[in-house]
């Protein structure tokens, strides 16, 4: 299945993205709507398959791409991913979203028997090569492509859990650094298949939000990791990272201007405006139209005034601004939903 340029673009996705790179005329606002497993009904398959069968999980890319035209396709490993590669597990269930299932790390003496995956080799990460490939063949000379590899505190919190991780962090913090040594060489490892199959890599830590850790502990232990593989995806896929952040990150911005982000992807709940004046000159902003009230559940006329009200602040940052959701779109939203938040965005440049 191939994918093509929409009937209603001027540009492919990776001709815009040319086009603002190389600071020359383009289109329309580049846009992309976060559907995390709205593109299982779209493609007609099970949550399972979305993340286990490298040919369907193709396809459920190019057909959501092909109907709605978004700038980017983002795949796994993700959190997911990475988490049972390293010995996690997670529960797929028939309709909604997997989740993880108990705490694989029961005691941090597992840790001696743990290693840093290898991303050629372990066959959980192989399942996304797979689906690569054919992406690469299908779909790469159309529109960027990125690999996931998600957070490293929240994937920590999938093989520990979140209560006992952010005791831990208290308690032990030494097992807290032993853990999150592994996950970012693993995360690294990843990075260098991506790199393989010409990918950039997108990141999205949800569990390392203030709501959760404060900034001093952020700076402890997560700032240094994300900032390594971020400069390591810049040096070995020669592309920035795209990524989000859940929650009210205002303490945290210190941090992440810091990193090499194609984009710094906010939560809904965040102030653009403050966003763009204070993170604006520093790296490009992407957000933030409400995933839920909004998109899922808005009218078409509140779709294109959120549209419009967050491209008319975000065109004011420095360093660019990409529209794009405030979280994933729920898997229930009707898919005409995201055809109006599409429309509305090929109103703008």
């Amino acid at each position: 299945m191939r994918a093509v340029k929409h009937r209603a673009d001027q540009m492919t996705p990776l001709e815009r993205a040319e086009a603002i790179a190389a600071g020359r005329d383009y289109d329309r606002v580049p846009c992309v709507p976060f559907m995390g497993e709205l593109k299982c009904s779209l493609a007609r398959i099970t949550v399972w398959d979305f993340w286990h069968d490298p040919q369907k999980m193709a396809d459920a890319e190019v057909i959501a791409f092909n109907r709605y035209g978004y700038d980017r396709i983002t795949i796994g490993p993700n959190t997911r991913g990475i988490t049972e590669a390293l010995g996690g597990r997670f529960v797929y269930p028939e309709k909604g979203l997997p989740y993880a299932d108990a705490p694989f790390l029961k005691s941090y003496d597992q840790l001696d028997d743990i290693d840093p995956i290898d991303a050629k080799k372990n066959p959980r990460i192989q399942t996304f090569a797979k689906e690569a490939d054919i992406l690469q063949k299908e779909a790469a000379d159309i529109v960027p492509i990125e690999a996931s590899i998600g957070g490293p505190f929240t994937i920590a919190s999938n093989l520990r859990g979140v209560e006992l991780l952010l005791r831990d962090c208290r308690k032990c913090p030494e097992q807290i650094e032993r853990l999150m040594r592994i996950i970012t060489d693993s995360q690294k490892s990843c990075i260098d298949v991506a790199a393989e199959y010409g990918m950039g890599i997108a990141m999205a830590d949800p569990v390392a939000n203030p709501a959760l850790i404060g900034p001093r502990m952020y700076e402890k232990f997560i700032y240094p990791h994300t900032k390594e593989l971020t400069d390591y995806a810049l040096k070995k896929t020669g592309r920035k990272v795209s990524l989000h952040m859940c929650g009210s990150t205002y303490s945290i911005w210190k941090y992440l201007r810091q990193y090499e982000l194609n984009e710094l992807s906010l939560d809904n709940i965040i102030d653009l405006e403050k966003a763009v004046e204070e993170l604006g000159e520093y790296i490009p902003i992407a957000g933030n139209v409400d995933p839920v009230e909004i998109v899922m559940n808005g009218s078409k006329k509140e779709i294109f005034q959120a549209v419009e009200h967050c491209v008319n602040i975000g065109k004011l940052a420095k360093k660019g601004f990409h529209l794009a959701t405030g979280c994933d779109i729920p898997e229930t939203t009707a898919p005409e939903q995201v055809d109006y938040f599409m429309e509305a965005a090929r109103n703008h440049i």
